[in-house]
């Protein structure tokens, strides 16, 4: 059962016409001012190039942001040479829409605004589900975009649809998410009960060697756990930076707010006999120069330390640079198992750590509570201060990165700002105009870089398409690499040999060659 690509057409759009036009008007134009048209043209490229930089910056006193601060307590800097404050603002903003407005009024509210909801989640409950109706009844308005993202995958939710259908829809895909990728997590656990059993039946048959068993048990688990912190604890820097090219395109606000609940890692329990037998041997490993096993379970305990590998820095730059406020709720999990020998425990506390970073370094709110619902009121209530400094490069305008350096003319403060300001780029690879229905699915992906090949412009991507049934099992799982000969491509699937129904699906592209990634996933009906 094997569904192939097909039907791949492509768009273009002639421009011919439109720029005889435009080069006819700016003649007549120039002819008028009695001027030369390239001289006209050179003082329009000289204006063009005028660059303002701005810089949000946000000064911090012993926990306690710093207010009232005027232009003449700044200094900004660029490769060390001072440049002069053009414009100076102070930013005060807040996601809560004044409750003095009416419903009608809070609908045509002008402020753009786009929010970011990442929901680093292990399991779905009824906290989160009460949430996500707080968001959309009382924080989200007409006009406001959208970007939903969980275990970097990134749902794609119809805002023209009614609010109902909206609430519904992500609640849906989110729960239909954790059942797939909680089923993947629990088979792990399997797996590593599988192994333990074998180690107490070698001790207790006294059958093979219980010292290899002991190893092996290790290695499965190094594996299992290997797997689970790619899934749960490694952020796709890649999708991230994707991300926050499309954002920096967008004018308005921009908030995130990050639903982050601590993970749950089955551990041997201590009292446990599985635990005792393996610390024994252990010990007696060590004793006998061995060390064999007590060298795996340092191994173990050192891949368990997580915030060391943590792209913190990376990942906080980022919001910063898209002036992303970065809102956090932590939240507990109230998940168990019953295995005789292991007990879920949470796993990566100092990981909250660099979540907790990003949210001070972007002016946003963190706070732990499992009364989800509360803690959202909270960090829609919470103040972003800033001030923005602009200024116009004295050095070469043309630079697309650009060394940064804020100062401030007072003691003992901390001064928060993006060391390294990049010029806007191209928007990066993006899958668009998805349709699904009557076993079929059609969809567009658009903005992926062109280089010559063989004297054609030639665009290269690979596409991976994973289809879900209802019971969350796999039923279609194919990726092709694409060469692509038009600025814009449209690919079409039939399903002819699956069941009428409803499934998840998955669409993965990678734009081959500027390494950029978009990602698709929505409920849909065949």
């Amino acid at each position: 059962m094997i569904a192939h690509f097909f039907g791949m057409t492509y768009k273009l759009t002639d421009t011919l016409i439109k720029k005889k036009l435009l080069l006819f008007i700016l003649l007549f134009f120039f002819m008028n001012l009695g001027i030369n048209p390239a001289q006209g043209q050179e003082k329009l490229q000289e204006e063009v190039m005028v660059i303002a930089v701005e810089v949000p910056v946000r000064v911090i006193h012993k926990g306690q942001v710093v207010k009232n601060l005027t232009k003449e307590d700044f200094e900004i800097y660029e490769k060390g040479i001072k440049q002069k404050i053009t414009a100076f603002e102070v930013i005060s903003r807040k996601i809560s829409i004044s409750k003095k407005l009416s419903q009608e009024e809070r609908k045509i509210v002008p402020k753009k605004r786009l929010f970011l909801l990442i929901f680093n989640i292990f399991d779905y409950t009824d906290a989160v589900g009460e949430a996500i109706d707080y968001f959309f009844k009382n924080v989200f308005t007409t006009g406001d975009q959208l970007i939903i993202l969980t275990e970097d995958k990134l749902f794609n939710i119809e805002i023209g649809n009614s609010l109902s259908e909206m609430i519904f829809n992500l609640k849906e895909t989110l729960k239909k998410y954790k059942l797939i990728s909680n089923k993947n997590t629990f088979r792990a656990y399997r797996d590593l009960r599988h192994e333990g059993d074998r180690v107490l039946s070698a001790y207790q048959d006294r059958t093979g060697d219980i010292n290899r068993a002991i190893i092996m048990f290790y290695e499965t688990y190094l594996r299992i756990w290997a797997d689970y912190r790619r899934q749960y604890f490694t952020p796709d820097l890649d999708l991230y930076r994707s991300i926050i090219k499309r954002v920096k395109q967008i004018e308005g606000e921009k908030w995130a707010i990050c639903f982050q609940q601590r993970k749950m890692f089955p551990g041997l329990k201590n009292e446990g006999r599985l635990g005792s037998i393996i610390n024994y041997y252990a010990d007696e490993s060590a004793t006998t120069g061995l060390r064999i096993i007590s060298t795996k379970q340092r191994e173990l305990q050192r891949s368990l330390n997580i915030s060391y590998k943590f792209p913190t820095e990376i990942l906080k730059n980022l919001f910063m640079e898209a002036n992303i406020t970065f809102h956090l709720i932590l939240m507990k999990s109230l998940r168990d198992i019953l295995y005789r020998d292991f007990e879920l425990r949470e796993v990566a506390q100092d990981y909250e750590d660099c979540f907790k970073q990003i949210s001070f370094s972007t002016g946003g709110h963190a706070t732990f509570s499992n009364k989800v619902t509360e803690a959202l009121k909270e960090a829609t209530e919470a103040e972003d201060y800033y001030y923005l400094l602009v200024y116009s490069p004295n050095e070469d305008q043309s630079e697309k990165k650009r060394d940064i350096e804020v100062k401030v003319k007072k003691r003992g403060i901390k001064v928060i700002h993006l060391k390294h300001f990049f010029e806007k780029e191209a928007p990066p690879i993006s899958i668009t105009d998805f349709k699904a229905g009557n076993k079929a699915m059609k969809f567009s992906f658009s903005n992926y870089k062109m280089i010559k090949i063989k004297g054609k412009l030639t665009g290269i991507a690979d596409v991976k398409i994973t289809l879900f049934d209802k019971d969350s099992e796999k039923v279609f799982d194919e990726r092709k690499t694409l060469n692509l000969l038009k600025k814009e491509a449209h690919l079409s699937l039939n399903f002819n040999q699956l069941k009428s129904g409803n499934y998840f699906i998955l669409i993965q592209v990678i734009d081959k060659i500027s390494n950029e990634i978009d990602v698709f996933s929505k409920q849909i009906e065949l």
